[in-house]
């Protein structure tokens, strides 16, 4: 490259902020740049230009090839006349570093939205996989208990109809028990099915609750009252705390008989 005073600002300054100059042509400019105010208003408007390349991210860069030519261009001898005299090419030159940084600005933009993308719906895809290894614990958990030695099923109907259905699993031995229902209808806010355990002829409060919207329920670790004779099972509406004693009819009821 010739000697900066041979070279206008422009293509020197140009040069130098992108840093195409090599130790001894720098050297040389920075020696010639403290001494020309013009020089220096040109480096400063050019640096402003590869800090916006800088924030583009290496992805977001212009490609060698593209710098190379631009660097070409900028290395290319100036035709010089007396007069008139030249119009500055600083603007032309800081909108097309403006372009490339647009454009590399852009492209990391895309990259960064894709990335965001894909890390939203791999989370999306992990809570699934997560609900539905719950899930199925909780099945295989279910089943174990129901296929333990002494558990028995009853089922409790409404007056012989067989829907709705709810299938009560007991546990003799640990006094616990499982209720499945299906086709359980909903109840009003404030309201929720309980299930009475029928004891020496009188009805012992349990457990309430609610239905899903398909009209299946699955409570476990049921508590059954192990002083006394438990011969039946029933259901009521009562309020969603429970109720010491029934308030409405038996909706679903079952005998409790041992095999």
């Amino acid at each position: 490259m010739s000697h900066p005073e041979q070279e206008t600002p422009q293509d020197l300054a140009a040069a130098y902020a992108l840093g195409a100059l090599s130790p001894e042509e720098a050297r040389r400019f920075e020696a010639f740049l403290a001494g020309s105010p013009e020089a220096q208003h040109e480096v400063a408007e050019y640096s402003d230009v590869a800090a916006l390349l800088a924030l583009g991210g290496p992805e977001a860069a212009p490609s060698p090839d593209l710098r190379e030519r631009v660097l070409s261009r900028m290395r290319a001898p100036s035709v010089r006349h007396a007069a008139p005299p030249r119009r500055s090419s600083a603007p032309w030159g800081a909108l097309a570093a403006g372009l490339v940084a647009a454009v590399g600005l852009g492209f990391g933009y895309v990259q960064l939205r894709e990335v965001r993308d894909l890390r939203a719906e791999l989370s999306r895809t992990m809570r699934r996989l997560t609900e539905t290894s719950e899930l199925l614990t909780a099945r295989e958990a279910t089943l174990n208990a129901i296929f333990e030695p002494g558990v028995q099923m009853f089922q409790l109907t409404a007056s012989g109809d067989p829907e709705p259905l709810i299938q009560l699993f007991w546990d003799r031995e640990r006094h616990r028990a499982i209720v499945h229902g299906f086709k359980l209808e909903s109840v009003p806010a404030g309201r929720a099915y309980q299930l009475w355990f029928i004891k020496d002829g009188t009805p012992v409060p349990s457990v309430t609750f609610k239905p899903e919207p398909t009209g299946h329920v699955r409570v476990e670790q049921i508590p059954v009252p192990a002083d006394g004779e438990v011969s039946a099972a029933a259901v009521t509406v009562e309020p969603e705390s429970g109720s010491r004693q029934p308030t409405s009819p038996i909706l679903l009821v079952g005998p409790l008989k041992r095999s």
